[in-house]
C-alpha cells in the first residue's frame, strides 16, 4: 500500500531542502493514484513547473558554463544522487558486482540488458525505459547536458560498487536522440 503526501508534508520537505530525486519520485505515484483529487492536481502542477524550471536552470548552465564546468556541477550532481540511494545500491552490493548486475537486469527489472566483460573490464548496461527516468526531466525541454549527471550516478555507483575509479560513456541517450540510454562502464 502506497503512503500518500499531503500538500502540507510536500512542502515541508521542500522548504528542508528535500525536493531530490527521491521526493519528485514519490509525487508522480501519488499523483496517479488519485488525479481527480485537488491537491493531486495541484502537486501534479508544481512537479511540472519544478521540471521546467530545472529544465531552464540547466539551459542556463549549459549556455553560460566551459565543458569541464559544466561536467564538474552535472557529473556532481550525478553523484549526489547516487550517494541518496546508495543504502539500495552500494551499500547494498559493494565488492558484489555480479549480484549488483543481477539484481538490475533481473529482480528491479530496470535494466534489459547487462553485458559483462570480466577480463576487458567493460560493463555495458541497456536501459529498459523508453523515456528519460530522471524526474528531473520535462521531456522536449531539458537539454542533452543532463546526460553528464547520469555519468556522474554511474561513476559513484560503479566504483563504490567495485572499490575502484571507473571511467563511463554514455553510447546512446534519449535526450540525444536515441531510443534508450546505453552505458558502457571501464574499470580504471
Amino acid at each position: 500500500m502506497k503512503e500518500e503526501i499531503t500538500r502540507s508534508e510536500f512542502l515541508k520537505c521542500c522548504t528542508a531542502g528535500l525536493c531530490s530525486c527521491a521526493a519528485m519520485a514519490v509525487v508522480p505515484e501519488v499523483a496517479a493514484a488519485n488525479s481527480a483529487d485537488p491537491e493531486t492536481e495541484w502537486l501534479k502542477g508544481q512537479v511540472d513547473a519544478m521540471r521546467i524550471r530545472y529544465a531552464k536552470l540547466a539551459g542556463i548552465l549549459d549556455h553560460e558554463l566551459t565543458e569541464a564546468q559544466k561536467t564538474t556541477i552535472f557529473e556532481s550532481l550525478g553523484r549526489e544522487c547516487a550517494r541518496q540511494f546508495r543504502s539500495i545500491t552500494f551499500d547494498k552490493y559493494e565488492g558484489d558486482i555480479e549480484g549488483f548486475l543481477h539484481s538490475i537486469q533481473s529482480l528491479d527489472g530496470w535494466v534489459e540488458r547487462v553485458e559483462h566483460d570480466k577480463n576487458a573490464g567493460t560493463i555495458r548496461i541497456v536501459d529498459r525505459a523508453g523515456k528519460c527516468t530522471c524526474p528531473l526531466v520535462k521531456a522536449g525541454l531539458t537539454p542533452d547536458v543532463q546526460c553528464k549527471c547520469t555519468l556522474g550516478w554511474q561513476k559513484e555507483t560503479y566504483s563504490a560498487i567495485l572499490g575502484r575509479p571507473v571511467d563511463v560513456e554514455l553510447e546512446e541517450s534519449i535526450l540525444r536522440g536515441g531510443k534508450r540510454c546505453v552505458f558502457r562502464i571501464r574499470a580504471t
